[in-house]
């Protein structure tokens, strides 16, 4: 089914994230990985006795970066499966050194704490779901206007997953003027998520659509920069440690 989304939309490769019901049994993921033909890089999530050793084997294989999750479940608990902010802190060192990537989904505040402090780092660090930006965060706000600033680092990248910080659903309108000026003060540092397969969205959204809507919001170039240049560069990070230890 993956498959055949990239194929509808015209994507050659993409990111595929652990979902959250494997917890950290990569199995799955390393499987389809596998299976790719180089077609697709992978977001795992590693329990906190993870060593760097275990981050270098996972990376040779494909697995890029690891996802951790500060915000809180349906019932006000951490979601099932997830790693937490906690476990960020601790495995922040090997992270950095086996060349990985952080993903995080969090709150606004502190994902744009953890952009600034990237700033000084050597682990980037890609938010989820537009960085927690809502409809009211538009350009010239001290919340829109902090959390720019904190990307124009160049060690923090923001998705423009934009369907879940709308409050118009299949229209997304409202969140428009966010997306469109993220695009403007910070073009270099956005990338695209699909979000698929929608969980939890009744009726599930048209992948084509968000993509048309986002190239209409976007223009042409800043467009191919998000969706082909950027991630070129990112997903492109550590990957001088995979040829060394890959050998001659």
């Amino acid at each position: 089914m993956h498959r055949e989304m990239l194929a509808a939309l015209g994507f050659e490769r993409a990111l595929l994230v652990q979902p959250s019901l494997y917890g950290t049994d990569h199995s799955v993921l390393l499987a389809s990985l596998a299976r790719s033909g180089g077609q697709l890089r992978g977001i795992g999530s590693c329990p906190v006795s993870t060593t760097e050793a275990d981050l270098h084997h996972l990376r040779s294989q494909g697995v890029i970066a690891m996802r951790f999750v500060g915000v809180l479940g349906p019932g006000g608990g951490a979601y099932p499966g997830t790693q937490g902010l906690d476990v960020l802190e601790h495995l922040y060192p090997a992270l950095s050194a086996a060349g990985m990537q952080v993903h995080l989904w969090a709150d606004l505040e502190t994902c744009t704490s953890l952009a600034s402090s990237a700033a000084t780092g050597n682990l980037p660090i890609v938010l989820d779901h537009l960085g927690g930006l809502s409809p009211e965060d538009t350009p010239g706000t001290p919340r829109f206007d902090r959390f720019a600033d904190a990307l124009s680092s160049g060690m923090a990248w923001v998705k423009l997953t934009y369907l879940r910080r709308s409050r118009q659903p299949g229209e997304y309108e409202d969140i428009r003027p966010v997306v469109e000026a993220l695009a403007e003060r910070v073009p270099e540092q956005i990338i695209w998520g699909s979000d698929w397969p929608f969980v939890r969205l009744d009726p599930p959204p048209n992948g084509a659509r968000l993509v048309r809507l986002l190239s209409e919001w976007l223009g042409p170039e800043i467009f191919a920069l998000c969706l082909r240049d950027n991630p070129d560069r990112l997903i492109a990070w550590g990957e001088h440690l995979d040829a060394a230890e890959a050998g001659p």
